[in-house]
């Protein structure tokens, strides 16, 4: 996953405009930031400190996204049995076709998306959600090869 990316994951559903206005930053510093996969460090330092978001997580992509989520959580648990059931139900016979690097990646952006969203451990979705989540989730992975 790139910074813009990451960044439009912070943002979610939320207008780039609206975003920046809560952030306090021209909404121009959100699109270019986004568009062009750079930003400055006081642009990442201030999603951080508002949306409370792990800056290693912001630069990297590693851990965890929000700094108030354990890393080892029994919500990271249950999102990655519930997507992995979830992917069976999407794929069934078909399952065992799709590259083992695939299911990972997709499995690993699922959790991701999730998490952003707030799902907390008693609002997972069900599986034929999470399946659509997961066909979409692959097919959008094969469209950027």
């Amino acid at each position: 996953m790139t910074l813009g990316e990451r960044l439009r994951l912070v943002r979610g559903s939320e207008t780039q405009k609206a975003f920046a206005a809560a952030l306090g930053i021209h909404e121009n510093t959100v699109a270019n930031a986004e568009r062009r996969d750079s930003a400055t460090q006081d642009h990442l330092l201030r999603i951080a400190e508002v949306r409370r978001i792990n800056l290693h997580w912001l630069l990297t992509g590693h851990g965890t996204m929000r700094l108030d989520e354990p890393a080892g959580s029994l919500l990271n648990e249950k999102l990655t049995l519930a997507l992995a059931d979830a992917l069976r139900v999407a794929y069934g016979a078909r399952y065992s076709t799709i590259p083992v690097d695939t299911r990972a990646k997709a499995l690993r952006a699922g959790a991701t998306y999730l998490r952003a969203i707030g799902v907390a451990e008693d609002t997972i979705p069900d599986a034929d959600a999470l399946a659509r989540l997961l066909r979409l989730t692959i097919e959008v992975m094969g469209k950027t090869r």
